[in-house]
């Protein structure tokens, strides 16, 4: 028996690392506007999506085998393969279309998905955890943020919750200033940290949204750095 399609809509979504008012604002990149009850509704049933909303949902969620995904049918080209080899399967895909020979249209440019870094070593939304020569993997940026970003990162702890929940991937763009207010990626004191900059006067502190923890107080002296700020 097949899975709700709105249950199936959930686990993706968090299989993803994102929320429901993420989900919501991607859709407005394929002109599909709605809120985040509305996204709310399709993964508890109480509405199902249309096919213009339900097609640019697999887009944001990654699913290319519709059929399988959602009712379990053992059709197609990845037919038999587990989710590991499905995995891999896409990715041989998305080699082959870097070869002239085996496209379909080797004199036209096709836009290639954008992969980018995403380090191993998660950045804390806590205590801090060095980011300098961490292991990494490549994975595929979202398409309605692929130009402004740079790389991604896993956040560990729930100091920057209800915003950005723990074990989150967040996509980073390098700078090395931020404005006041906004939400970046530090080093600090050999760590790595995901906080909000606050200006106050000649002080500066990296504040948690989360008001169990504390401020902390910048001294420059000690390592402080600006890796890039928290686009998504």
């Amino acid at each position: 028996m097949s899975v709700p399609v709105g249950t199936t809509l959930s686990e993706l979504r968090r299989a993803n690392s994102l929320m429901q008012k993420d989900v919501a604002s991607r859709l407005s990149g394929y002109g599909v506007n709605v809120s985040t009850k509305t996204i709310y509704n399709w993964e508890k049933g109480l509405a199902q999506p249309n096919a213009d909303q339900f097609l640019a949902l697999c887009d944001i969620l990654g699913v290319d085998d519709i059929p399988w995904r959602f009712s379990g049918v053992q059709k197609g080209p990845y037919a038999g393969l587990n989710e590991a080899g499905r995995k891999k399967a896409k990715e041989f895909t998305e080699l082959l279309l870097h070869i002239d020979m085996f496209r379909d249209s080797p004199e036209e440019n096709i836009e290639m998905p954008l992969m980018l870094r995403l380090y191993d070593i998660p950045v804390s939304a806590g205590g801090g955890n060095l980011l300098d020569d961490s292991s990494y993997e490549m994975i595929k940026a979202p398409r309605d943020i692929q130009d402004a970003v740079d790389f991604a990162l896993r956040v560990s702890g729930d100091s920057m919750e209800p915003m950005i929940r723990d074990g989150q991937i967040i996509w980073v763009k390098k700078q090395e200033t931020l404005d006041n207010g906004e939400i970046g990626v530090f080093t600090y004191y050999g760590d790595v940290y995901c906080k909000e900059l606050v200006v106050d006067g000649d002080a500066a502190l990296l504040r948690s949204l989360n008001p169990e923890y504390e401020d902390i107080e910048i001294n420059q002296e000690l390592g402080f750095q600006v890796i890039g700020r928290v686009v998504s």
